[in-house]
């Protein structure tokens, strides 16, 4: 399994709207994805910064599904006036335990 994990730092009094949206508009397209295996998204609500992390089978399903994380990572980033550009980093999962 790989990941790719995304860390923007948003305004925090726009987190629950830029959450909310982000569920409804753009995970329904990622489960359309071939490979896709799941989302985890982490938050700070003091701060601000949220870290979202997506699962896939394969680097080939991972690196396929590049486009559709750059939009849904911009529509975040604008939506939720994020401070800076988004920070992408791409991982193999060595150990998972999720059920």
């Amino acid at each position: 399994m790989h990941a790719r994990v995304s860390t923007i730092h948003l305004d925090p009094a726009r987190i629950d709207q830029t959450v909310s949206d982000f569920e409804e508009q753009d995970l329904p397209r990622f489960r359309q994805i071939a490979g896709f295996r799941g989302f985890t998204l982490m938050l700070n609500r003091a701060s601000g910064k949220i870290v979202g992390t997506s699962y896939w089978d394969s680097p080939e399903l991972m690196e396929a599904s590049e486009d559709e994380g750059t939009s849904a990572r911009k529509r975040v980033a604008d939506q939720g006036a994020a401070k800076s550009p988004p920070e992408v980093e791409r991982f193999e999962v060595a150990l998972d335990t999720f059920v």
